[in-house]
């Protein structure tokens, strides 16, 4: 799809001063192959009238008659050469212009010149009725009109180039603001993820330290309740030490009273064991 005809503005800023100012529209493409295309068709025409009357020219001159159709070639040759030259170079520097417009013009003097002094002589030989002003006049214009049209269309090309780089300065122009745009709302969201990541960090930190204070509390509370659990099971301990001692007194108490059973009977009652001593003992005496 082309393009050419869509009107940009360019926005220029000259000291507090903001100026709005319109893209001119590209040549079509089919207007400069037009412009070309009668650019070439003039100059064909222009050569072919032009040789005709500068071979003539060229014979009467005193040039060979064989030889006289080179003399228009050389001429009109030049202004060919000249004219694709410029289309050629187009765009370039006017310092690369002034080369090829020279031979142009060079050209285009030297083939107007000789076709109206031709166009003189002519109607001054048949004794025609016609001006010889007028005969110069109708001589000198397609080499002229060449030159115009030459110049058009090399204008027309300069034109559209200048169209084309103050398109791509807006295009430039307009992509640099949806840049700067973007890194602006880029630097935005990056100064807002860094300071959540900072406030992220702070809380973290802050947990890890809270933490940290829970697990020393805890460690200490812990570390209490082992030193009482440690005292209690010592306490302990030593109340089961002393408990066997304390059964063994027990103990001892019984069996004490129990032989002062046997070595006093009387207080217990009589015992068969002790009868049967006490009887062995009568009997003996």
């Amino acid at each position: 799809m082309h393009t050419a005809n869509k009107p940009m503005m360019k926005t220029m800023i000259e000291g507090n001063v903001t100026k709005i100012e319109k893209i001119p529209n590209e040549p079509h493409k089919a207007v400069l192959r037009t412009a070309v295309a009668a650019t070439v068709l003039i100059a064909v025409g222009a050569f072919v009238l032009s040789f005709d009357a500068l071979t003539d020219l060229a014979g009467r001159s005193g040039i060979n008659d064989n030889l006289a159709w080179i003399w228009p070639i050389i001429v009109d040759g030049m202004i060919v050469a000249s004219t694709v030259a410029i289309v050629a170079l187009n765009g370039h520097n006017r310092r690369a212009m002034i080369y090829p417009w020279s031979l142009l013009f060079f050209g285009a003097i030297v083939s107007t010149a000789a076709n109206s002094v031709h166009a003189i002589l002519t109607v001054t030989a048949e004794q025609s009725d016609i001006p010889p002003v007028v005969s110069a006049l109708v001589a000198a214009m397609p080499p002229v009109v060449l030159l115009a049209i030459t110049h058009l269309t090399v204008h027309m090309y300069q034109k559209k180039a200048e169209a084309a780089e103050l398109r791509a300065a807006a295009n430039y122009d307009e992509e640099a603001i949806e840049s700067e745009k973007y890194s602006v709302a880029y630097d935005d969201g990056f100064q807002q993820a860094m300071a959540d990541a900072q406030a992220a960090e702070s809380e973290r930190i802050e947990a890890a330290r809270i933490k940290a204070a829970d697990d020393a509390a805890r460690a200490r509370v812990e570390g209490k309740l082992e030193a009482v659990k440690a005292a209690a099971a010592t306490a302990q301990a030593a109340t089961s030490k002393n408990a066997p001692a304390a059964d063994k007194k027990t103990a001892a108490q019984p069996a004490a009273n129990g032989k002062t059973q046997l070595l006093n009977p009387t207080k217990s009652g009589a015992s068969p064991l002790y009868d049967e001593v006490a009887q062995s003992i009568d009997s003996k005496n």
